[in-house]
Parts: C-alpha cells; sequence; structure tokens
C-alpha cells in the first residue's frame, strides 16, 4: 500500500480539534482566574472603582469564558475537499487554495501544545488548525510530507 492509498483511506476523518489534557488545563487556568476575581472585589470596592472599569473586567471575563467554551466545542475536520475547523469563527480552506503547508508538534509536549497544521492559502495569509485526533493528524503529516492533497476517494470498481 503507498502513501497516497493509506492517506486517501483516512479521508474523510474528524475529531476535537484539542487534547483532553489541554482542555482540561486552560478550564482550570480560567476557574482559578475567576476565583481570584471575585476574592478581589472586596478590594476593588473600596477603591471606588468606576462602572466602566468594572464592566471592561466583566466582559473581558465572558471573552476569556467563550473562548474556552469554544475550545472544548472546536473540531476538525478533513475531507476530499479541503480542511475544516469549528471555531468561534470557523476557518476553512480547500485543497486547491493552499500553496504550503507545515504540520508543527512537538512529540513529547502533546499533552500540552495541541499539534497543528499551519497552510499558507493562495491569498497568502496563514491558517492554523489544530488537531488532536489521530486519524486527522496522519492526513496532516501525509499531506506536509507529501504536499499532494488527497482529493478523490479510492476508485470504486466499475459496475
Amino acid at each position: 500500500m503507498t502513501a497516497a492509498n493509506s492517506a486517501q483511506d483516512l479521508l474523510p476523518a474528524e475529531g476535537a480539534a484539542f487534547p483532553l489534557s489541554v482542555r482540561l488545563l486552560a478550564t482550570a487556568v480560567v476557574a482559578v482566574t475567576a476565583y481570584w476575581g471575585v476574592r478581589s472585589t472586596a478590594h476593588i470596592e473600596p477603591a471606588q472603582w468606576l462602572k466602566p472599569s468594572g464592566l471592561m473586567i466583566l466582559a473581558a471575563m465572558l471573552m476569556v469564558a467563550w473562548c474556552l467554551a469554544w475550545m472544548w466545542r472546536s473540531r476538525t475536520r478533513v475531507d476530499h475537499e479541503g480542511i475544516h475547523q469549528s471555531w468561534v469563527w470557523d476557518k476553512r480552506v480547500r485543497w486547491t487554495q493552499v500553496t504550503q503547508a507545515k504540520l508543527i508538534g512537538i512529540p513529547t509536549l502533546e499533552w500540552l501544545i495541541a499539534p497543528r497544521l499551519v497552510v499558507r492559502a493562495g491569498s497568502g495569509g496563514l491558517m492554523i488548525f489544530h488537531s488532536a485526533d489521530r486519524r486527522v493528524l496522519a492526513v496532516f503529516a501525509t499531506y506536509a510530507a507529501t504536499g499532494t492533497p488527497m482529493l478523490r476517494p479510492p476508485m470504486s470498481p466499475a459496475a
């Protein structure tokens, strides 16, 4: 079996964008930050902060919580058309638009730093797709190594 055939067998593939350990660590950091934020209100009240300052802090915390929620929901999908990652705003690129791709991951730290595929689209912009799923990462690795998008599934025998 060639590398192209094995990659075609993997398509389509979909999985979590971030490893469970990364999501749990991010949740812990946000929880500790929220805890200390609530505890600090006793010191903020005597300082007579203006209401807009408090609203700004609350808005920032809501944005952090929103990103955390999307970290838990985010999924990466590769298929014969391209790559898609759900996020606060979805990221999508077609294989035909990709001019350069590089897979970045630190093998001993995958539990802490999510592996990612960095692609340069035809317009010159960079897009980053995270993945914790082994099948998605296998497609990423095959594409980064060969530069050949797997546009079609294996040919089925003619009837």
